[in-house]
């Protein structure tokens, strides 16, 4: 037999376990609430810092949708580079989109959210072309899918990929 003495501690930490875990999600929320926007424009100013150098580098943005070779030069080699990036929204931004959807007017807080996959997605099709001695990116096309969370049973959007492609040109 189990002893009252053990029970009751049992009881008691099966107990504080439940606040805990009942109370992560709130956390998280405010947690969210207080800095999602700012740590997501600190991530925006971080990447466009690098895209500056990118360009910098390259004598202007090698990135551009279109179709054709930008010089006219021998091309040596080309090849098809690509880039993704998942993001999601924090707790706080869905519940600001959600109130948003009910009550009515522009949803402005997932800007600096798709800000951020748009901009670092770019810039991993610059890192690449550099990495790989490409002069220029030609006929960049972006795609954008939404990430539903399947297993939660919800079939909202969780998260949201920006996959990002082209055609890299080395010039003779």
């Amino acid at each position: 037999m189990v002893s009252e003495e053990t029970l009751l501690l049992l009881v008691g930490l099966l107990t504080t376990l439940g606040i805990l875990l009942a109370a992560i999600p709130v956390v998280g929320w405010f947690v969210s609430m207080l800095f999602s926007r700012r740590i997501h424009r600190k991530k925006v100013a971080d990447i466009m810092e690098r895209v500056s150098v990118s360009v910098e580098r390259f004598g202007g943005d090698p990135l551009t949708n279109v179709r054709s070779c930008s010089r006219k030069a021998e091309v040596l080699e080309v090849k098809m580079i690509s880039a993704n990036f998942v993001v999601g929204a924090g707790w706080w931004n869905q519940f600001v989109g959600y109130w948003h959807s009910v009550i009515g007017g522009t949803i402005t807080n997932f800007d600096d959210v798709l800000m951020l996959a748009r901009q670092d997605t770019m810039q991993r099709l610059r890192d690449q072309a550099a990495a790989e001695g490409y002069d220029e990116v030609i006929n960049v096309r972006l795609e954008s899918a939404r990430l539903a969370a399947v297993a939660s049973g919800t079939g909202g959007t969780k998260a949201i990929e920006i996959f990002a492609y082209g055609t890299a040109v080395k010039y003779a």
